[in-house]
């Protein structure tokens, strides 16, 4: 992200040019890539090759992966974090403060809920929980992928390259509501296979599903959108190489959802984690004018110490209770048997997830020109 760092010599004229303008370091750009979708390809070469039951649990173990390591669970906790290590992340706006707290206290009370009515209704409990966090999960993750879409354009215009054009910027303010349309009718609503009987692929007793055909729509509306997009970003002579990998990330992640959810909701996951992960450790280093509360050695082990209750959370519900060690383990416990303190324990983790996606929405707000100024200094584009 330091904008002075060395990029490639313009190419001949005509001929396009791929600058190396990585947002945090070629390591960390790429493994946001790579990771994610290595999982995913071993997910699918795994339900490919195995036995049912085996490759049942692979995915299992492979959406645990995405969950916890890789952080698409355990990362909410490093928002509240970044407010104690730096609070002018939390005061950037006026009420923001408040605003922070009155959100998480409601979110709160919202796990409360959950909590009573797992007791009351089970069915409704695990059906509430199931759409509740795909749509605001979802929408939270295509949400941060135009925020660093953004970022890597603002790294490009400070190495001098053109700006996005007219048409891109349009795409870019479409991505969210396009991309959440369609992934959530085709996870809630189209049929998982073409068997006449099929349901869709998060059937949350909804009934009636559109036909497996319907799939072609959606892909064909997700096609029209990158080909458009990249057709725009390519339009100049020289372009932020990092950049198109992560639009190129982006596309994949969301073509996975739709075609195979299976692996898609490994990809995509996996790949919003990682990416919190490096921008938190960015915006937790000391800047200029800061009186440091965390020395920057000791940024990767707080960061991982903050996580560990919910990764300890994580492991009891997805390796012992329900995942691929409850055979190894001897453990015969459902969800049914859970103790009234894992549940106390798992609806506080609710809370804390849906305050986190409270939070993060306002503090990211950079049309607001204060909350602009310190985030784009934590993220050092100051």
């Amino acid at each position: 992200m330091n904008p002075s760092s060395p990029v490639m010599a313009p190419s001949p004229r005509g001929a396009l040019a791929f600058r190396d303008l990585w947002l945090f370091s070629p390591r960390a750009d790429f493994l946001i890539v790579a990771l994610p979708l290595a999982l995913a390809l071993c997910t699918a070469a795994a339900m490919g090759l195995l036995a049912p039951g085996a490759a049942e649990n692979a995915h299992r173990l492979s959406a645990w992966t995405a969950q916890n390591l890789l952080g698409n669970a355990t990362h909410v906790i490093l928002t509240f974090l970044l407010f104690a290590v730096h609070r002018d992340v939390l005061t950037a706006a006026p009420g923001q403060p408040r605003q922070v707290l009155a959100g998480s206290l409601a979110m709160l009370g919202v796990g409360t809920v959950l909590f009573f009515t797992f007791y009351a209704e089970r069915t409704a409990h695990t059906y509430g929980v199931a759409v509740l966090f795909n749509v605001f999960g979802t929408h939270h993750t295509l949400s941060q992928h135009r925020g660093i879409w953004s970022l890597h354009g603002l790294r490009a215009s400070k190495a001098g390259l053109p700006g996005a054009s007219t048409v891109e910027r349009k795409l870019q303010q479409m991505y969210v509501p396009l991309m959440l349309t369609l992934l959530l009718v085709r996870i809630f609503f189209v049929a998982e296979s073409p068997g006449p009987t099929a349901p869709a692929y998060l059937d949350v007793g909804q009934g009636h599903v559109l036909p497996h055909g319907a799939l072609a729509v959606l892909l064909a509306v997700w096609l029209g959108y990158f080909l458009l997009l990249f057709r725009s970003v390519m339009r100049t002579e020289a372009v932020s190489g990092p950049k198109v990998l992560y639009l190129l990330a982006m596309a994949t992640a969301t073509g996975l959802v739709l075609v195979a959810p299976t692996w898609g909701y490994v990809m995509l996951p996996a790949m919003h984690g990682l990416e919190y992960y490096m921008l938190t450790a960015r915006m937790l280093e000391p800047r200029e004018g800061d009186a440091p509360r965390l020395p920057r050695k000791f940024i990767v082990p707080a960061m991982i110490a903050s996580m560990l209750p919910l990764l300890a959370l994580g492991a009891v519900h997805g390796l012992i209770q329900q995942g691929v060690m409850r055979g190894a383990l001897g453990s015969n416990m459902g969800a049914a048997e859970m103790h009234p303190m894992l549940r106390v324990a798992t609806s506080l983790g609710f809370a804390c997830v849906l305050a986190h996606y409270f939070a993060d929405a306002l503090i990211y707000r950079f049309r607001i020109p204060s909350i602009r100024a310190v985030m784009l200094k934590r993220l050092g584009f100051s």
